[in-house]
């Protein structure tokens, strides 16, 4: 092989020729290595531009962190958002979300602590907040897994948040007993808090309005002794006892030492009490000397007219809700009621209970105070209804809709003021316009449900209990409800007409079935077979339903309603054994079922007793037709 040489080499020495060569070799190692510098740069790039972001992203939901704690939500909210914008996969980025979402009682929180726990083991912090938001939106199961946790031993063990937490969720569960275990907990902490202690004794004071005849005494003791403080929870304490004498017609319920007196002036002379709490006290003296009233009143309006703002909202809704609207009217008047929003809506609901709806809407359309537009045609509407001018309350009630549409807090307010006044179409186009907006919103969806019941439409409530489902199928109030709902709808089995087989003997005896009046015996056998199956599932639905949540009387009417329509009354009745309902607590739904149980089990005269206590025109059609004959 010849190799070319250039004119000039030839002059060169060989030691000359095989330094150039190496010079060459250098430069030619030089640009490869500059190569596989630039390739790797390239390959190495995205990880490192990665790395920074997340980084950012840990920065970010520090910050948000600090802020929640702060509750300054608004900035929290964009901390937050910067963090996940940044690597939604970051772990302290997803903590941020859902710990912001779960501090703002919003469900979606539990789909982010779900996505955290499949990347990183959750805090005992990260627990407490999925327990609950779980709680608040009736997702018991997450609830119960995240509680699990918190009871264990790791980290330390349970502390008396964590025995709170559990203590709620039994209540929820309907589970007294589990909750009085948990709640013996935290009072038998040496390092509990008094909040913890306040919180707890007002579970306990649930768990003994779930049991008749229950002694308050031990609560009553330890609110008192809450109360002898100067923090904000002996504050909290007072108002609690406070309203325990008010919702008595005895003498003070308190039997460890503070009387009805000691409370007052404890309350008012607490260096924490604010006009409200003063106003409480007032309402106690009240209470316990009626005959001093119209002192009492005319001393409380001397005490705080001359007060700010604040004070004068405190003396307003306190005269509006002891029924004093004219006193209202003369303590404030408009040009100092006008100064806040808050005061020109207690003016004008003063002027609504005394009736002086013309003098309201001569107010509003003179536009001397700027109101929300949602409200302004809310009050007009109500004006106009209540003047008997129909066209015109229907104009401003569409208006206040397409005011408020997609907006959910202004719609949730239209549909509650709507509902409170009788407008029932309104309220439920607002209701469904704000789930439209948010489905997952608890508050709408139970504002559209109370409407519907309103109706007594078993089908429109049914319909809208199936939706329910599919937002939340792990609710056991919600799959109760709609299998209840789903039972009405279904007809019973029937048996020989005008008498029903009694389980107990395996005769035919003259117990006349409530449930069904068929046109056709075979006709009726027909249907009766094609739904033994849904009665069936509906039955094994209410028995795990029970087993979870034993004291739940709901649970127990629809398992004894799907045992019913099987003409199987003896199981039915037997649903209701060991059970123990305080009369406040029982629904008339529930007494409709037992009534019907107890007359297909032969105690017809019983049945029929309990009956004619309810008010039939509450029950829905299909509950009417429970009746015992």
């Amino acid at each position: 092989m010849f190799r070319v040489f250039g004119r000039h080499e030839f002059s060169l020495s060989e030691g000359e020729i095989q330094l150039r060569r190496k010079k060459q070799r250098r430069i030619i190692l030089l640009v490869i290595a500059i190569l596989i510098l630039v390739a790797a740069g390239f390959v190495s790039a995205r990880p490192a531009f990665n790395a920074i972001r997340a980084w950012q992203a840990r920065r970010h939901a520090q910050k948000a962190y600090a802020l929640i704690d702060q509750e300054k939500w608004g900035d929290a909210r964009s901390e937050a958002t910067a963090a996940y914008q940044l690597r939604s996969t970051e772990p302290e980025a997803i903590r941020a979300v859902a710990r912001l979402l779960s501090r703002a009682g919003q469900a979606d929180a539990l789909k982010f602590w779900k996505e955290l726990e499949a990347k990183a083991r959750l805090t005992r912090t990260d627990l407490r907040d999925e327990a609950g938001v779980a709680m608040q939106g009736r997702e018991l199961d997450a609830a119960d897994h995240a509680i699990k946790e918190l009871l264990s031993n790791r980290e330390g063990g349970p502390i008396p948040t964590d025995w709170l937490l559990a203590a709620d969720l039994a209540l929820q569960e309907q589970d007294p007993d589990r909750a009085t275990v948990c709640v013996r907990e935290v009072f038998a902490n040496n390092g509990a808090a008094n909040r913890d202690l306040f919180t707890a004794t007002l579970l306990l004071d649930r768990i003994l309005h779930t049991k008749e005849g229950k002694d308050r005494t031990e609560v009553l003791e330890r609110l008192v002794r809450l109360a002898r403080g100067n923090d904000t929870v002996a504050l909290d304490a007072l108002v609690v006892l406070a309203q325990s004498v008010l919702g008595s017609n005895e003498g003070s319920p308190n039997p460890s030492g503070m009387s009805d007196d000691d409370i007052v002036h404890t309350l008012e002379t607490h260096p924490l009490a604010k006009p409200q709490h003063i106003l409480l006290a007032i309402d106690l003296r009240i209470h316990l000397h009626p005959d001093q009233q119209d002192n009492l009143l005319q001393g409380a309006i001397t005490q705080f007219k001359s007060g700010d703002n604040a004070t004068l909202l405190a003396l307003a809704r306190w005269l509006n809700t002891r029924g004093e609207y004219q006193r209202e009217l003369d303590t404030i008047p408009r040009q100092r009621a006008m100064q806040t929003r808050e005061l020109f809506l207690q003016h004008v609901d003063a002027l609504g209970a005394l009736g002086r709806w013309d003098e309201i809407r001569r107010l509003i359309e003179s536009e001397q105070f700027p109101l929300d537009p949602v409200v302004e045609h809310m009050y007009l509407a109500r004006c106009f209804a209540q003047q008997g001018q129909a066209s015109g309350a229907e104009n401003n009630w569409t208006r206040a809709l397409q005011a408020a549409a997609g907006d959910l807090g202004k719609l949730m307010v239209l549909g509650d003021y709507a509902e409170k006044n009788g407008a029932s179409d309104v309220a439920s186009a607002a209701f469904e316009a704000a789930v439209a907006v948010a489905p997952k919103s608890r508050p709408a969806q139970q504002g559209r449900l109370r409407v519907a019941y309103a109706t007594l439409d078993t089908k429109k409530i049914h319909a809208i209990l199936i939706d329910l489902v599919k937002l939340w199928p792990n609710d056991p109030a919600v799959q109760n409800d709609e299998a209840y709902m789903r039972l009405l709808l279904l007809p019973s089995e029937p048996s020989a007409p005008g008498a029903q087989k009694s389980e107990v003997s395996g005769q035919t005896s003259d117990v006349s079935s409530p449930l069904h009046a068929p046109s056709s015996e075979a006709s009726a056998s027909v249907n009766a077979a094609a739904d033994l199956p849904e009665l069936k599932s509906i039955e094994s639905l209410a028995e795990k339903l029970v087993e979870r949540e034993p004291a739940s009387l709901p649970h127990r009417t629809v398992l004894a309603l799907a045992r019913l329509k099987q003409d199987r009354p003896a199981d039915a009745l037997s649903v209701y054994k060991d059970i123990n309902v305080p009369r406040s607590a029982v629904s008339t739904s529930s007494m409709a079922v037992h009534s019907a149980v107890l007359a297909a089990s032969g105690h017809k005269e019983e049945a029929r007793a309990e009956f004619s206590l309810l008010a039939v025109d509450k029950l829905l059609p299909e509950e009417r037709a429970l009746e015992p004959r």
